[in-house]
């Protein structure tokens, strides 16, 4: 059995909850801070509400600690309401939203376009990135949603699963901005792989999409993640994707660049075989990774969900590399019990090296997994322990029979000067229901 971690850090003092969008359902949400100014948040989650419900993304800003956020709609084109981009296709929906924020003040957000025919079946994708600046007047625009890969109208290269991630460890030669990262998995008829992208001039154009998982693997590769080490540690690029191995086990694989994306390192197992989460729900579940490195001493740091058995519950597996990723410390569990299952974690670290992580959790159901909540743990010195979890929601949230919940969560970490004193928050962002009238949702903890 996997040993649990030791629980002697301080836990959280728990914000109260806080409702980031006003249309619902929604469901799959990620969140970014401004690495100079902790008070400034973006947060992004797949919307179900307009067009019979179709996905269309919508994103939230606070400039107040994520104490009030202010939504709106990815770019649409003013007679369909359907999202539009910059080379002029309109598309039937967007989804799979990720934000990034630079240490220049620019903000990114990336999404999964697709187009439908009469029945609903997708017939083509894109993947899009929409740049801008921090402002009073902050907006994302169609003229300014730039393709990294599109195939509108064919599947022979189908796009799924994107993560971006920016690199503030050095200088995007045409803009002043910071370079931009984009993985995702691309699916042919016959198989499929990791891919990486990267922009040099703010998101504008990309270049063309690299291969960088096994090749011994392929179609067998989903949920990559993207993060970037410091400039004291190479800026090294890392990126996290899951194998799909038969008999339901699964591992998480590390590909790497030293030199800004340009060639990359064999792709190599982090981690031991695992079993997919095989616990009994209406919506849908994976034990995609989520990854990130310590600003200040370059270790990287890994969470996933795993089952032990078909009747067990599921744990928060938490990892670390303290040498640029070349070798990982064996599993440990981060969540403190195992009543319930526990679901789609992420992990940060903040400027300090504080190291926190949110998941999904069911530990207060009665029975079943319809009724969840949110809980949090965090650890102050490179993961040796943890603090008890937190419950982060102040009441259940119940998906019901709910299909979808979505397939990652998010959570952010930085700095803001309150009364001359410097304080840490971290930023978990939620769905409080999926399909079952959920909505973006958010606290803040320190």
């Amino acid at each position: 059995m996997l040993a649990f971690r030791i629980f002697t850090c301080t836990q959280y003092v728990v914000g109260p909850t806080v409702t980031a969008a006003i249309t619902s359902p929604e469901a799959e949400e990620e969140i970014a801070v401004d690495p100079n100014d902790g008070s400034n948040l973006i947060a992004a989650i797949s919307d179900f509400s307009l067009r019979g419900g179709y996905n269309t993304t919508k994103y939230s800003v606070s400039g107040d600690s994520g104490s009030t956020w202010v939504d709106a709609y990815a770019p649409l084109d003013s007679a369909t309401s359907k999202p539009a981009t910059s080379d002029g296709l309109i598309w039937e929906a967007n989804s799979d939203p990720v934000v990034a924020f630079d240490d220049t003040g620019h903000v990114y957000m990336s999404n999964l376009y697709l187009k439908a025919d009469s029945q609903g079946n997708v017939t083509g994708t894109g993947l899009y990135v929409s740049a801008t600046t921090w402002a009073t007047n902050f907006q994302f625009t169609q003229a300014a949603t730039y393709p990294v890969a599109s195939t509108p109208n064919s599947l022979n290269a189908e796009d799924d699963k994107p993560w971006i991630a920016v690199d503030n460890t050095r200088t995007a030669p045409v803009c002043g901005g910071r370079p931009v990262y984009a993985t995702w998995t691309r699916f042919t008829p016959s198989t499929d792989y990791i891919v990486f992208s990267r922009s040099l001039d703010c998101g504008h154009t990309w270049t063309a999409p690299l291969r960088i998982s096994d090749p011994g693997f392929s179609g067998a590769v989903q949920g990559s993640q993207v993060a970037v080490g410091p400039a004291g540690g190479g800026g090294i690029i890392y990126v996290v994707y899951e194998v799909f191995l038969t008999g339901g086990l699964r591992a998480q694989f590390v590909a790497s660049s030293a030199n800004g994306g340009t060639s990359w390192g064999a792709s190599y197992q982090a981690t031991p075989l695992f079993n997919e989460l095989s616990f009994n729900s209406t919506y849908r579940k994976f034990s995609f990774a989520s990854l990130t490195v310590s600003p200040t001493n370059n270790f990287v740091y890994m969470v996933y969900p795993d089952q032990p058995s078909a009747s067990s519950g599921s744990r928060i597996v938490f990892l670390w590399s303290s040498d640029s990723g070349v070798n990982f410390s064996s599993p440990l569990s981060i969540n403190d019990t195992n009543n319930g299952q526990r679901l789609m974690p992420s992990v940060v670290a903040d400027s300090a090296g504080t190291i926190h992580a949110s998941w999904f959790d069911t530990r207060n159901a009665s029975q079943g997994t319809a009724v969840y909540d949110i809980y949090a743990t965090r650890s102050t010195n490179n993961g040796a322990n943890f603090s008890f979890n937190s419950r982060v929601t102040v009441s259940s949230m119940n998906a019901g029979n709910a299909s979808f919940i979505g397939d990652y969560g998010g959570i952010a970490a930085g700095s803001v000067n309150v009364g001359g004193e410097i304080t840490i928050y971290a930023h978990p962002v939620w769905t409080n229901g999926g399909f079952n009238g959920g909505h973006l949702q958010t606290a803040a903890l320190h």
